[in-house]
């Protein structure tokens, strides 16, 4: 009986890691089928339309913000690009540097660093101290994004794994 808890529980935690997975590379897919299908006739026109509109709900999309592929700007401003797609990245790389059974979160400085010099970068250009470019902006973001990882999948696998674990399973502290 307990081995087939121990397995069951790797699988969840496995099919946990591939949903994440499928979700980035899909939102990732999002941002460059907007501007690969932009101005084309038809179904393939509406659906670029629909995906810029999606994104729009989180993202400015200013088009001087934002990296440009087939002469249209892609789904989302250079920072949310470089988000996702380190987000992309930190999912991908991340069975190299924790095992999925490890629920444990790691220390929040990993977390408020990114964070902090993202909002120094944002503070500066306001102010207008420093004018933030696509360099700063890329680098911020992909710092985020490639951490962000490392909090999401322990902690979306640690509420399956209290939710789903009968309370006599769950090892005391």
């Amino acid at each position: 009986m307990e081995k087939s808890w121990k397995l069951q529980i790797k699988r969840y935690q496995i099919v946990i890691f591939s949903i994440i997975l499928a979700i980035s590379v899909l939102w990732c897919g999002g941002i460059l089928v907007a501007p690969m299908w932009a101005g084309e006739p038809g179904l393939r026109g509406d659906v670029s339309e629909g995906i810029y509109g999606f994104f729009a709900k989180s993202c400015h999309q200013l088009d001087s913000r934002s990296h440009h592929l087939w002469e249209h700007k892609l789904g989302v401003c250079s920072r949310c690009t470089s988000i996702y797609f380190a987000f992309l990245l930190g999912v991908i790389i991340y069975p190299f540097f924790r095992k999925l059974s490890n629920i444990d979160l790691p220390s929040l400085w990993y977390l408020f660093i990114p964070v902090g010099l993202m909002l120094l970068d944002v503070a500066l250009d306001l102010m207008d101290i420093q004018k933030n470019s696509f360099l700063t902006r890329d680098v911020t973001g992909a710092a985020i994004g490639v951490v962000l990882p490392f909090f999401i999948i322990p902690g979306t696998i640690r509420v399956f794994y209290e939710y789903f674990t009968p309370p006599d399973v769950i090892p005391k502290k």
